[in-house]
């Protein structure tokens, strides 16, 4: 009996000590929900760091849905090494239908510093083709008709010098085969912008180039500039919204960019040779 009544002093006392510990350091108790299920301690918690917290503004946007469309542009316009005007005009207009997209997305972006952003990721981007197009793939599960048009863009802008290289084909065939493209719906824009392609050039003459442009003969070539710019900025594709998604680029905007873009090349060798004579 004294040895039992023993045990239950030491074991008293034990629990009282610990208790006391409990009620003396509240921080270090358990949170318990409602439903009586333990949480991570209040220490941890405390301690704990949120990544989104610590990433930059430019890291969520790579890493974005848009970002990755930024990144893959800028895999087609970089393959060949050859940025011509036309190129140059239709991703500085998408740059600036993204960055304007994002900042509606987000009060707490302002539009100058997306699209710096935006031309950054443009500039340098290191991830390869399979890697950007299966990230892109998990951000558009069930969007089949919006990864359709995202190829059908790349391949416009591929062809914005008139022809399709070897290099480029590589990168947009990649990217239809990781998004699951069916091979009907590609093969269909594929041979659409070859077809086209494979007619004649367009033939201009000075006359002509000027009324397609919509500027006069005493024009300076900085008003032809600016008119070509403008032109562009109006017929260049939208792949931003749902609305455009139905009606083919081929239909809706390459005809007539190919023909502002004859227009313009034909008046910047005029005003070029205008000036070397008049050197």
């Amino acid at each position: 009996m004294e040895i039992l009544i023993l045990i239950t002093i030491v074991v008293v006392v034990i629990a009282f000590y610990n208790f006391r510990d409990y009620l003396y350091n509240p921080a270090s108790r358990p949170k318990i929900e409602e439903n009586g299920r333990e949480i991570q301690d209040i220490k941890e918690y405390e301690n704990y760091e949120d990544p989104y917290k610590s990433t930059s503004k430019e890291d969520k946007i790579r890493q974005s849905e848009l970002g990755i469309l930024v990144s893959l542009m800028s895999k087609v316009a970089h393959i060949d090494g050859d940025f011509c005007p036309l190129e140059k005009e239709l991703v500085r207009n998408s740059l600036e239908d993204i960055a304007e997209q994002i900042t509606l997305q987000s009060a707490t972006y302002q539009k100058e510093e997306i699209l710096e952003i935006l031309h950054n990721i443009f500039k340098n981007t290191t991830q390869d083709v399979e890697e950007l197009t299966y990230a892109y793939a998990e951000l558009t599960k069930g969007q089949y008709k919006r990864r359709l048009k995202l190829v059908e863009y790349l391949l416009m802008l591929a062809y914005a010098d008139s022809k399709l290289e070897e290099k480029e084909q590589e990168v947009i065939l990649d990217v239809a085969a990781y998004l699951e493209i069916e091979n009907n719906d590609f093969n269909k824009m594929y041979d659409a912008f070859a077809e086209f392609y494979a007619k004649d050039s367009l033939k201009l003459n000075i006359d002509k180039a000027y009324e397609i442009l919509g500027v006069s003969k005493e024009a300076t070539f900085e008003e032809v500039k600016k008119s070509y710019k403008k032109l562009v900025r109006e017929y260049h594709p939208d792949i931003l919204h749902h609305k455009g998604l139905e009606q083919s680029i081929i239909e809706s905007a390459t005809a007539k960019l190919q023909e502002i873009n004859g227009a313009y090349e034909i008046l910047k060798e005029h005003y070029k040779n205008q000036e070397a004579n008049n050197g």
